[in-house]
Formats: C-alpha cells, structure tokens, sequence
C-alpha cells in the first residue's frame, strides 16, 4: 500500500530528531553528480567528479570517480550524513557494464569507500534516472538524444525494451553524431562542386579548416578541397563530429534547405525510435532529455510535431534535474508516496545547475 504523506512525513526523522537522507547520483560519460537530500527533498549535500560510465573510462577510473561524488557530496552534507542515509540510487550511464561481476564489484567498492553501508546503493540506468525527473508516473517512455540516442520503455520505473543506443558507429540515429555527420557529409558534396557555399557548409568548413580556401588554377580541382576537409574530420575522433549539430540549428533558422532537410530527417528517426517502444494507442507520457532536444529548438520542434500525430494525445514532457529524479527514486525506496507531485516537482526543480539536467546527457555515445 502506498503510504500517505502525512504518515510518510512522521517517519521522516531518525530517533532524536536527526532527518533521514537520500542520496541520488547521475554518472554519466562525462561527469558525475551526486545529491543528499531530506526526504521532504530538501537539498543538504552535492558534489561533482568526472565521468563514471565504466563502458567509456574502464571500471576503476569510473569507479574512483563514483566514489569521489559521492564522499564529497556526503562530506557536504555535514556531520553524521553517512550514518542517515535511508536509501540511495546510482543512475549509471552505461548500466548494462555491470553484468561483469568484476566491474560490479568494483562499483559497489567504490560506494562502501564512499561512506555508504553495503547493500544500501541500487543501480539503475540513466534512461530511467531520466524518466523519472521527467514524470512522476510510472509507465511511459524517454528518449535521450544527445551525442547518442536512445529511445526505451519504461515499466515500473525500469527499462523493459529499448530501441537504437546503438553506438555511433552502426546507430544513434537523430543524435548530435548523427546530425553533425550529416552536416559534414553536406559540407563535402558543397566543396566538391566548387562555388559559393551554403550557410550551413560554409560554417561546417569554417570550423574544421578555418581560413583554407581552394587553390586557384586548373591543376587544382574542388574536389582536393573537399578531400582536405575530409582528411582533418577523419584525423579527429569520431565523436568530434557531434560538435558540428549545433551549426545545423543556427543554418536552419536562416532557411538553408539542407539544414531543413537534416533537422527533419532527425525528428523523424528520433520519433521512429520512440514508436518502437510504445504500443500503438498507449497514452503513457513520454520524457525528452539530452543535450541535441534541449539545445536545438528546431529539432525539438519537428520531434514534438511527429510524436503527437502518433502518440494519441500522450503528455510529452522535457526531463527534470537528473540527479535530482535519482534522488526521488531513493526516496520512494525510503516510502516516500508514489502519487505526491508536489513532492516530485520538489526533487527534480532544476536550480541553475546544481545537479545534472537534461542538458548533460549528450555525451553518451557507446552502446547501452
């Protein structure tokens, strides 16, 4: 039975007036965010270190940078927090890592190191830390489309089915990877057949080769320009190609048609991935987090638009504070109710960055 507010509250206290905590973490690729609330969601404790995803650092590199939040963030939180903590959930950015008992053991490690008593920290992926920020139902769907993309159903607060998160390499299609691979594919064709270029593949040349422009002469044919811009992408790492999305959104918003054409190619490959986890005619609400879904208003837009001709009337919602919808989590292993919004908008404000928000998750780019 899902216990009421009131009768929550009365347990919110240890013995002698000491408030129980929460912890909740959101690891992801690029850094990690550790929160200590009150079980009325008052904020006490936070702290950052770098990235945890032991698919992208290995599992001791992530596992030290787990345990540097989360001691920093209990230290924070002030003398005695260790002791009252009630629960506490790790949103990990590559949670599928952890079927190697070698890599669990070693991020269980790291929370014990922390400060947390053994069996106290549950894992889960941050696609559902993300859901939950978002919404405080329990069934429905998030899409994270960041550097990577991924689209999965969520049942009871758990991942049960996902579409793409596939890597960059064969996957993510609609990500800032996949939008900034098509840019860089339109630069191309542009230099190639020589001429003026558009807003977007005149941007696109100006940041990978600034100040080259193509040799005059009849030995020198626009195609050896184009290979030069080909040549420096190549050189780079792949995920570098992500930093070219955002030129997309700025080339779109002076009507360059190829900018157009990628923005609604990527709502529509985002939008298909959400519809492979969906049943057809589900009302469950759906979460949109990542960096490309934040960032870029048209993509957005064209995102939105697609998914309400096919979601019949679904609530789409953008995701909260993270690491704060971690914290929610824990609190409902603590017994917080299920059905107080209130509380659920309290965890997962979003306070000028404290805590990751939607925007952070575009660094995901292996396979989940």
């Amino acid at each position: 039975m899902t216990p009421t507010t009131s009768s929550f509250q009365a347990r919110s206290d240890q013995p002698g007036g000491r408030p129980r905590l929460v912890l909740g973490v959101d690891a992801g690729g690029t850094a990690t965010r550790a929160l200590v609330t009150t079980l009325s969601g008052e904020r006490v404790g936070r702290a950052r270190a770098g990235g945890a995803n032991p698919n992208a650092h290995g599992a001791d590199r992530a596992a030290e940078h787990l345990a540097e939040a989360v001691g920093a963030a209990l230290e924070a939180a002030g003398p005695g927090a260790r002791g009252a903590v009630a629960a506490a959930v790790v949103g990990l950015a590559g949670v599928s890592s952890l079927r190697d008992e070698d890599v669990r053991a070693r991020m269980e490690r790291a929370l014990a190191l922390a400060g947390l008593p053994p069996g106290l920290g549950v894992f889960t992926g941050d696609d559902e830390v993300a859901f939950a920020s978002g919404t405080p139902v329990a069934h429905g769907a998030v899409l994270i489309a960041g550097t990577g993309a991924i689209a999965t159903r969520i049942d009871e607060r758990r991942r049960t089915r996902s579409a793409d998160g596939m890597g960059w390499l064969i996957g993510d299609e609609g990500s800032g990877f996949w939008i900034g691979h098509q840019a860089a594919r339109e630069t191309a064709r542009q230099l190639s057949r020589g001429g003026p270029l558009s807003p977007l593949a005149r941007a696109v040349a100006k940041r990978v080769i600034p100040g080259q422009r193509p040799e005059d002469g009849p030995d020198h044919l626009p195609q050896e320009h184009a290979r030069n811009f080909a040549r420096t992408l190549t050189a780079a790492a792949p995920v570098t190609l992500a930093e070219l999305a955002p030129l997309v959104s700025e080339a779109h918003a002076l009507g360059d048609p190829a900018a157009e054409v990628i923005v609604e190619a990527a709502a529509g490959h985002l939008a298909h991935s959400v519809h492979q986890v969906r049943a057809p005619g589900e009302r469950l609400p759906v979460v949109l987090a990542g960096g490309v879904l934040a960032g870029s208003e048209p993509v957005r837009c064209a995102l939105v638009r697609k998914l309400e001709m096919g979601t019949a009337g679904s609530a789409i919602a953008m995701a909260g504070c993270t690491v704060g919808g971690a914290a929610w989590l824990a609190a409902l292993r603590a017994g917080a109710p299920e059905d107080d919004h209130r509380l659920h908008a309290v965890f997962t404000r979003s306070d000028g960055g404290h805590g990751r928000d939607h925007t952070d998750h575009s660094t995901q780019v292996l396979p989940r």
